[in-house]
């Protein structure tokens, strides 16, 4: 129990130190402007991925007791999901018109920081079976 609530905890303050950071590459001048323009807020971003990450790791750590076999194939189901939604929420960002690529590539590294932290602990699930 005390193992799984250190993983929570770990994740709750990578995503918190990492959106102080990114928020903080937004204060420099060049980028604030850019940032002015983002159709989704850094904080909604990270709120979003955040919510899905630790979803995602409750469920691989409750079904991990139960069906450890089944571990690697649940983290695919519920990785390519959140995918979908993923592909879904940045539609509007894919179609923008304005031709700087600042928050595309902003939310695609948000994307990939979450999906690291998820795949970390994934491979710790199953290396300890």
């Amino acid at each position: 129990m005390k193992k799984n609530i250190g993983i929570f905890t770990v994740t709750t303050v990578i995503a918190a130190l990492s959106l102080i950071a990114n928020m903080l590459i937004y204060q420099v001048p060049e980028l604030k402007a850019a940032s002015q323009n983002f159709i989704y807020s850094l904080p909604l971003v990270y709120l979003f991925f955040f919510v899905f990450t630790i979803v995602i790791l409750g469920v691989l750590l409750t079904l991990g007791k139960k069906k450890k076999e089944q571990v690697g194939y649940i983290f695919l189901f519920l990785t390519s999901a959140k995918m979908g939604l993923s592909y879904l929420i940045a539609r509007p960002i894919l179609t923008k018109t304005i031709d700087d690529p600042t928050e595309k590539i902003n939310f695609f590294i948000v994307f990939i920081l979450f999906l690291a932290i998820e795949a970390y602990y994934t491979a710790r699930l199953l290396n300890n079976k």
